[in-house]
């Protein structure tokens, strides 16, 4: 499965230590500038993802994401941009402009709470309101509507 990654997503899952896990998915790959963004910026998880070889961190080229460039930033455009070059299977994204602007390229997209869902449902963590309570100690904002329904589904 290939698999392109935002920033958020890299950053709460080094934050909960469950970043390596996300190798377990598929091949992933992050534009430069999602690279740069998390590893410049000695953001929790910039020496994670700098030390994560299976990480294929991919030069985007500005015609590529130009498109999306003037309503997302450039982490979001190169993401998207790199998910339609690459076909991607799958891109993670937690932004809501950005999850709607792959979702009109017709790229499938999952963000931090959703591939944590998925890992709670092929039993790689055990306790989902442990994680859940751990991301939002990280910044990671939730409704406690959603925080519930992340426990009850």
């Amino acid at each position: 499965m290939k698999i392109v990654s935002n920033s958020s997503p890299l950053i709460f899952f080094s934050a909960i230590g469950m970043l390596d896990i996300l190798a377990d998915f598929g091949d992933i790959s992050i534009p430069k500038a999602v690279y740069e963004d998390v590893t410049n910026n000695d953001l929790k998880g910039s020496k994670e993802v700098k030390n994560a070889d299976w990480i294929k961190v991919v030069e985007v080229e500005e015609h590529e994401y130009i498109a999306f460039s003037s309503a997302l930033g450039a982490g979001e455009a190169q993401a998207i941009a790199l998910a339609i070059k690459q076909n991607a299977d799958l891109i993670l994204l937690d932004d809501l402009v950005g999850r709607r602007a792959a979702v009109a390229y017709g790229i499938e997209v999952m963000g931090t709470l959703g591939l944590l869902k998925v890992m709670y449902q092929k039993y790689l963590i055990e306790n989902m309101k442990y994680m859940l309570d751990e991301l939002q100690k990280h910044g990671f904002w939730m409704s406690t509507d959603l925080y519930s329904k992340m426990l009850k589904d």
